[in-house]
């Protein structure tokens, strides 16, 4: 019969774990996945994949980009224009994002585009609209007003970064992202790849691509450790005081689980891109649904101090009846064994 951990075991552990949630960079072996046969579908529709001529990268991106503007309604035909955009600034992704569409019924068609030389391509208005495009590959939105919060804030900041002055109306709604998410996000293969993108870009082609490199090393700013919130939040107010929150038998579930999800995360390959790389299985693990008591105590801990590593932007937990009776309860036990309730050091 196992011996019962102790205050001092879970506290312990609880530490450890969180200390070694730091970035990782898999190595190109770790990245290698196995060849993963698509299954034989039928093909719903055939779409035209457009691609430019090598001496002249970006007219294919302009092209998908119109055609995917009169395309919200069809996803098939989104799905392959926004694949081409993607493709035509890295033709890395072409493999995994054929490999995506035909998953979803979809047959694209290669279209070349002859060179023109007298065609100006502008390059920070495609990089910032690439860029969109992976968001909307990897990230999930809740509602259309997070999605339009988000991208407003994301484009401004980004077309700062790389001197893009102009306006820019970018084209798709959140149900057009939902579907991006869904159909070409849904990819496992697809989404590894792109995140192995931006990591290797990021770091390395600062120099020899300055606008790529900066643009990479914008999203991964931006992706890594995101969705995440509610760990950062429960280490910062409840691991890193040693609270005795942790030792109420009303959260002992919430705590084995919250350990289970640490052990989960800090396992990964790449952690930072866990989120967004996970298979479903360990998806599962690190909802916050499976312990919400210690995310609304820390929340409500947070209220009192502005000085911690949480961002805002969290979601209050919904707590009703006794739940938020004893959310209350360990409050107050939390507070009266550290009464400042200031975030430790």
């Amino acid at each position: 019969m196992k011996n019962k951990p102790t205050s001092e075991t879970i506290i312990k552990h609880l530490n450890k774990t969180m200390s070694q949630f730091k970035a990782r960079y898999p190595t190109e072996e770790e990245w290698s996945t196995s060849f993963v046969k698509i299954p034989t579908i039928k093909f719903q529709s055939v779409q035209r994949f457009y691609v430019s001529d090598v001496s002249k990268r970006g007219m294919a991106f302009y092209s998908a980009y119109d055609a995917a503007v009169e395309s919200m309604d069809t996803v098939g035909e989104l799905c392959t224009n926004v694949g081409s955009m993607l493709c035509d600034v890295y033709d890395g992704f072409r493999n995994f994002v054929e490999e995506a569409l035909y998953r979803i019924g979809v047959r694209p068609v290669v279209l070349w585009l002859p060179s023109d030389d007298t065609a100006e391509v502008y390059w920070p208005f495609i990089l910032v609209n690439f860029a969109c495009c992976i968001i909307m590959l990897l990230k999930k939105f809740t509602d259309e007003i997070n999605y339009h919060t988000f991208m407003i804030e994301f484009i401004n900041e980004l077309k700062e970064i790389i001197g893009y002055d102009a306006d820019l109306d970018f084209p798709f709604d959140f149900k057009s992202a939902n579907a991006i998410r869904t159909n070409l996000g849904g990819s496992s293969r697809l989404c590894q790849d792109t995140i192995r993108f931006i990591m290797k870009k990021g770091i390395h082609s600062v120099e020899t691509d300055e606008e790529i490199g900066v643009v990479c090393q914008y999203l991964y700013n931006v992706l890594a450790w995101s969705e995440m919130r509610h760990f950062i939040l429960i280490n910062d107010m409840l691991v890193k005081a040693k609270s005795p929150v942790f030792f109420d038998p009303r959260v002992s579930k919430e705590v084995n689980d919250f350990t289970e999800a640490c052990r989960a995360i800090k396992s990964h390959i790449c952690p930072q891109f866990f989120m967004y790389l996970a298979p479903k299985e360990a998806m599962s693990k690190v909802e916050p649904s499976r312990f919400p008591t210690l995310i609304a105590v820390a929340q409500e801990l947070q209220r009192k101090d502005n000085n911690c590593s949480t961002v805002a932007e969290l979601e209050l937990t919904s707590m009703v009846g006794e739940d938020l009776e004893t959310v209350k309860d360990l409050v107050k036990i939390h507070r009266q064994f550290m009464p400042h309730n200031r975030c430790p050091v």
